[in-house]
């Protein structure tokens, strides 16, 4: 590897200074030897053992170093005698050794000095003098730790801290929400985290603590469809949507979590005892009223959503036979909330048709939206983890595991604005192909060109909803997957 260069002539190298007291012939050496070494990697460095002339002042020669502008640091190395007679100075003793006075220190930049620790005391204490005992040093004082010492110094001096202050984020949204609907599940999703990456507790038992009060919070959002309200209705559903994107990175970074650290015969049967008992939502309460089934459309966005990005971090994981997994469990659930009867469905009961927002708040001005599914998930897709083509091609492949029944891909409608699907992007090649062969049971590229062109879906492709079907097959890389695998159309 080519080194690269930390300075070139529009940028001079950095300019330190060493003080330090001449305790012994050892210690001088050491200096010289570090002064060297430092001078080796690029730093220009000024010490009185090739800086100071014969007649020069030692006191002045010190202070004027300590505060010339040119020089970026000024590296004090203490050792016992250092600290010894740096105080005796403070309190007014005076010393011929070159020691930075308190007063010298105080009207300079703080960030220019950087104590040195050479010694330390018989009970282990740092030998440094008063005015710096406060202060950070690199510790020298362990032969066996230099090499680590000497690298924190070079970084100090070249501003290139090992560990970078992260780039701003936002702040958490649960935090901003109204009291009413606080979302206590985050803070169980990270205890949940907190126990597998340390490896203490039981980590099942956590996650199952998390589910309990994530189900919970889900509750919290259930409307009430009313014929009196309607006209509020839409701006109410969506109100209440945009709340339930906390629950939804709740339920995202908890399963995250699990993807990564548990084993999968630990965690899915977790995670699918959690999807199935998040259906029930979609069904009216047991409460003998009159109810309206759009009520529960709310919650038919949240389980559309919620399977999308549990099957899309097992994707972005490789974990593609547990994300199988999710495709053939057979959901138990009741067929109305909180009843007693119950029934068993596929996972495309995920995908159920919310028909207040797909035709009562469809309407926008003289237009008349595609499918505001789609535009939820698409305008709420704000996590940098999982990007909205992330959630888009989970979406496809959930259709085509269908053969194109059972499951239609309502964010398809935004294939126009997110480019190739990188799973069908990489599958012009045997190791390419893999992937989509485990998620959709596939024996060959050839079958995956034969399900796109079978006409079921056709179909889907060539919906009215999805009505750029040549953009859509630009999504898939159709055109290159039949050039790679000799395939023409048909």
């Amino acid at each position: 590897m080519a080194n690269i260069p930390m300075t070139d002539e529009r940028t001079p190298p950095p300019r330190v200074f060493i003080s330090y007291s001449w305790t012994s012939e050892e210690h001088a050496e050491w200096i010289g030897d570090l002064g060297q070494r430092l001078m080796t990697d690029g730093v220009d460095v000024v010490l009185d053992q090739w800086s100071l002339e014969h007649g020069h002042d030692v006191n002045a020669f010190m202070e004027q170093m300590v505060t010339d502008p040119s020089i970026k640091r000024v590296i004090i190395v203490s050792d016992a005698l250092y600290a010894a007679k740096a105080d005796n100075r403070k309190g007014g003793v005076g010393t011929e050794t070159q020691i930075i006075s308190k007063e010298v220190y105080d009207s300079v930049e703080q960030t220019k000095f950087v104590p040195v620790l050479r010694e330390r005391d018989e009970n282990g204490n740092p030998c440094l003098p008063v005015f710096l005992k406060s202060r950070k040093f690199i510790d020298f004082s362990d032969l066996d730790n230099e090499a680590e010492a000497y690298d924190q110094l070079l970084r100090n001096i070249f501003e290139r801290p090992l560990r970078r202050k992260p780039a701003l984020g936002t702040a958490p949204s649960h935090l901003f929400i109204d009291e009413g609907t606080v979302v206590t599940s985050v803070q169980k999703a990270r205890r949940f985290r907190d126990f597998v990456t340390n490896g203490r507790g039981n980590p099942s038992a956590a996650f199952e603590d998390f589910a309990e009060e994530f189900l919970g919070n889900v509750s919290d959002l259930r409307m009430a469809y009313k014929k009196e309200e309607a006209a509020t209705w839409c701006d109410r559903i969506r109100a209440n949507i945009a709340t339930a994107t906390t629950h939804r990175d709740a339920f995202v970074d908890a399963i995250k979590t699990g993807v990564s650290h548990l084993p999968s015969q630990q965690f899915m049967p977790l995670l699918l005892g959690l999807l199935e008992r998040l259906l029930a939502f979609q069904e009216s309460p047991n409460t003998g009223g009159l109810s309206y089934k759009v009520s529960e459309d709310n919650y038919r966005l949240m389980c559309y959503e919620l399977f999308l990005y549990s099957f899309a971090v097992f994707i972005k994981a490789r974990k593609f036979s547990e994300a199988r997994q999710l495709l053939e469990y057979r959901y138990v659930v009741p067929k109305t909330f909180g009843g007693e009867n119950v029934a068993s469905r596929k996972f495309t009961t995920f995908n159920e048709y919310a028909e207040s927002l797909e035709e009562l708040c469809a309407q926008s001005g003289d237009r008349r939206r595609l499918s505001v599914m789609a535009d939820l998930v698409h305008d709420r897709a704000n996590r940098k983890d999982l990007r909205f083509s992330d959630v888009m091609q989970a979406d496809i492949v959930l259709a085509l595991a269908t053969k194109g029944y059972g499951w239609f891909p309502r964010c398809m409608v935004y294939a126009s604005s997110t480019g190739k699907c990188e799973l069908f992007l990489r599958a012009v090649t045997d190791d390419g192909f893999s992937p989509l062969k485990q998620l959709l049971n596939l024996n060959s590229p050839q079958e995956l060109l034969q399900l796109l062109d079978s006409d079921d879906m056709r179909k889907v492709l060539r919906s009215e909803k999805l009505w750029y079907a040549d953009m859509a097959l630009e999504c898939l890389n159709v055109e290159e997957l039949r050039r790679c695998w000799r395939v023409p159309a048909s």
